[in-house]
């Protein structure tokens, strides 16, 4: 009778070495996708790839070299890495966002046409002034230091100044159909006036806001029901130091530009 023969038993290894092979490749192959969509430090992705291709391979011998201790610590050092890495990749995602948002706005919002287009007047004649539009789109700030528009402790406006308010106007006339209001806002700082003409700072804020006004309204044919004038004196200050700087920034005519707002639809009842 012949003999069964046993089979063979298979020789035992060290198994996990071969999930833990696919693991490194996978990791591998998941770095190397990051880094075909990002724009990464060449010193920083040498020393990824020196973590992964490194002190914690498999020799020949198919020994690996270390503990599992170390190879957790690798892969802490990985992800560290990538981490510093990822963040860069959204950041450029975020403004690339923001440019293609701000374009489609400039092809489909006329209020944000006339924002861009005062500013781009503003820039190219040099005028340090601020220029904002709020979140939601719906008013245009335009700030300017008072020695742009007039001289110290005077309500005239300067003749240099006369061609800054005339671009502001054809900008202004340009985009008429999209503004309800143009506020004008003067004011001053805490040092006090005492003059026939000024005798406090309301009177030297109120009488810049309306010249201003009468400008708009007399020189550049503005519509006077659109245009109003608003005078603070020291009390809105946007700086609280007492620096020449700050009350500088202090001394300021302000140009408010409100958007017409759209009527609310009738909703009419089915009754």
């Amino acid at each position: 009778m012949a003999r069964r023969r046993r089979p063979k038993q298979k020789q035992g290894g060290d198994e996990w070495l071969t999930t833990y092979g696919d693991m490194v490749t996978l990791l591998l192959t998941f770095f190397v996708l990051l880094f075909s969509f990002s724009t990464i430090d060449a010193q920083k992705w040498q020393s990824l790839v020196s973590a992964l291709t490194g002190g914690s391979g498999i020799l020949e011998s198919g020994r690996s070299v270390g503990s599992s201790t170390n190879i957790g610590e690798d892969i802490e050092l990985d992800i560290d890495v990538i981490n510093e890495l990822i963040p860069r990749n959204n950041e450029k995602d975020k403004e690339t966002e923001n440019e293609e948002d701000m374009g489609l706005l400039q092809e489909s919002d006329e209020f944000v046409k006339l924002y861009i287009s005062i500013g781009e007047f503003l820039e190219e004649k040099g005028v340090p002034a601020e220029v904002k539009i709020s979140d939601a789109h719906t008013e245009i700030l335009l700030r300017f230091k008072d020695s742009i528009l007039f001289d110290t402790g005077d309500a005239e406006i300067k003749i240099e100044a006369r061609e800054v308010l005339d671009g502001i106007s054809q900008v202004l006339k340009k985009f008429d159909d999209q503004i309800d209001m143009v506020r004008i806002d003067g004011h001053a700082d805490i040092r006090p006036i005492n003059t026939q003409l000024y005798p406090t700072n309301w009177e030297l804020s109120a009488r810049r806001a309306v010249n201003v006004v009468r400008y708009f309204s007399e020189n550049q044919g503005l519509k006077p029901s659109k245009l109003s004038a608003t005078a603070y004196g020291e009390h809105h200050p946007i700086d609280n130091k007492k620096t020449p700087d700050s009350l500088a920034r202090n001394r300021r005519v302000e140009i408010f530009i409100v958007r017409v707002m759209e009527p609310a639809e009738t909703i009419e009842s089915d009754q």
